[in-house]
């Protein structure tokens, strides 16, 4: 039996607009070869949880029709990273990266959120997944897009556009 990939669950629990925008997303993460790793661990053994990762290290999570939050089809998260200090971005990029800011919920993984310098401008509060985007759409690419060249960028890799 062929163990299932994230395209299966998407394909499986993602509909429409959702369904498309998160095949378009993971093709192009493929593509800058990123791999997927379906996370089993006791936390997330019953759930659709993978880790992103590029050059074996993490640099974003996808959690597909978490039974916790049944609102949210679909949610990406993206690691911190030292690029989030860059300026050099065109400011429909920066203004996602503003509302899309993953304030600490006190779930444990960063003690309640730091002081964070994100494209220009400070926040507090912020959780050490310094984003995350719930059901993510076509407009919501060229924002995931740029967040995963940057992390590529972090990695001292060329191969992204």
């Amino acid at each position: 039996m062929m163990t299932k990939q994230i395209e299966d669950y998407i394909r499986e629990n993602l509909k429409g607009k959702l369904q498309i925008t998160a095949l378009e997303f993971v093709a192009f993460l493929r593509k800058k070869n990123i791999c997927f790793y379906k996370d089993n661990s006791f936390c997330w053994k019953n759930k659709i949880y993978y880790w992103i990762k590029f050059k074996n290290e993490c640099i974003a999570f996808i959690a597909i029709k978490d039974s916790d939050e049944p609102e949210n089809l679909w949610t990406i998260w993206f690691d911190d990273s030292k690029e989030y200090a860059t300026e050099n971005l065109e400011n429909d990029i920066k203004m996602a990266a503003w509302k899309h800011i993953d304030f600490c919920r006190h779930c444990g993984s960063c003690s309640g959120g730091r002081r964070k310098n994100i494209f220009g401008k400070d926040f507090d509060g912020v959780c050490g997944c310094t984003f995350r985007m719930d059901n993510a759409v076509q407009e919501d690419l060229p924002f995931l897009k740029t967040m995963v060249a940057l992390r590529i960028k972090e990695k001292d890799c060329k191969c992204y556009e």
